[in-house]
């Protein structure tokens, strides 16, 4: 999966120092306290966070859902604060009120034309419903799935249809100003891989060079797939500290059909794996698909384009994806973005069938 790391990492080192703290305290047997652990004011301190910038209300979950359990901790409890990252506990919340912890988002998968020796004459037709978790492993299970109906060659195109969601205005670089962080991308019914490319470096002394796989494989995208090892005084490769590879790598995305690096790989760093958002996303799930169907072995005689799928065709097959009550794990483990968009914008697709902000809103009020 592609998600904040550092700010993951902070955020489960926080709760940690919090629930150390509260035992060091032996909190569950006295009155509420009313400052911060030292283990957590450590932490904020490092992090050069203020504690005027954190309000915690800590309670027993079980006796708490009786209405029977006082606060463990509540520091500065009653102060209006930016929930930030918590309203994903209301979109999960209304989730499984809405939907159920069972919901499952389908992909259709659908047949235009006919298959004989291993040929489709026509097209196929991909239509997304907004799956959260359609992640490499996923599409290519899909992918998989077509070649299981006899499907080695298409004549015609490979149709996407994300026609299910409007298309988003928003600007990845609007949240955090970090455009090529995956959970910034934008929504999307046809969400692949959170339009993320991952790149894999592992370091080789005997040839002096990082090799870098990239996944998924994109179309039309050249890539570079080795990188010099950092080199020392002496110029050969150094066992110094790994510090910050990526800014080492002087990596250039600029340019959406080229991915490269005008630096170097620290050989200390072993082996990293690197997820940055794609530079063109309107473009990623055609790169994505047709990329992946040719490393497969298919063949397309067309292209890979956005389209319809037609009024009250059958598809072939479906992919479901996992259900509810496992994609919320995830959705509030890790803080994703995107993840909480697309499940926020499935209540108002599964109601009217028709998806917007406004409507899923009105859901949840």
């Amino acid at each position: 999966m592609l998600f904040n790391s550092s700010r993951a990492r902070f955020m489960v080192r926080l709760a940690s120092s919090l629930l150390a703290g509260l035992y060091s305290l032996g909190a569950v047997a006295q009155a509420p306290s009313q400052t911060l652990p030292p283990e957590v004011a450590a932490l904020l301190a490092r992090a050069k966070v203020p504690q005027g910038a954190m309000a915690a209300l800590v309670v027993d979950a079980a006796p708490a859902l009786n209405g029977k359990s006082a606060p463990l901790l509540s520091y500065r409890a009653n102060t209006a604060m930016n929930p930030a990252s918590v309203m994903k506990l209301v979109t999960t919340y209304a989730g499984l009120e809405l939907l159920g912890p069972s919901f499952t988002w389908n992909t259709p998968v659908y047949v235009d034309g006919t298959i004989a020796g291993g040929v489709l004459q026509g097209n196929l037709v991909i239509q997304g419903k907004g799956d959260p978790k359609l992640v490499l492993e996923r599409l290519w299970l899909l992918l998989r799935r077509v070649q299981g109906l006899g499907i080695k060659t298409i004549t015609g195109d490979i149709l996407l249809d994300r026609s299910a969601f409007a298309a988003s205005a928003q600007n990845p670089a609007d949240f955090d100003d970090q455009p090529l962080r995956p959970y910034n991308a934008a929504p999307d019914a046809l969400l692949i891989n959170f339009k993320s490319v991952v790149m894999t470096f592992v370091p080789n002394l005997a040839s002096g060079n990082a090799s870098v796989s990239f996944e998924p494989p994109l179309a039309g995208v050249q890539a570079q797939t080795s990188v010099p090892l950092s080199a020392g005084q002496s110029g050969s490769a150094t066992l110094a500290a790994c510090g910050d590879y990526r800014a080492q790598l002087q990596a250039d995305f600029s340019d959406p059909l080229r991915m490269a690096f005008n630096g170097s790989y620290p050989v200390a760093c072993g082996e990293k794996v690197w997820a940055v958002a794609y530079a063109d996303p309107t473009s990623y799930a055609e790169r994505a698909v047709a990329g992946m169907w040719q490393e497969m072995g298919g063949k397309l005689g067309g292209r890979v384009r956005e389209g319809r799928a037609a009024p009250n065709q059958t598809p072939a097959f479906e992919l479901v994806s996992p259900p509810l009550a496992e994609v919320i794990r995830d959705i509030n483990k890790y803080s994703n973005n995107v993840m909480a968009q697309q499940l926020f914008l499935t209540l108002s697709l599964q109601r009217s069938g028709t998806a917007s902000n406004e409507a899923s809103r009105e859901e949840v009020s």
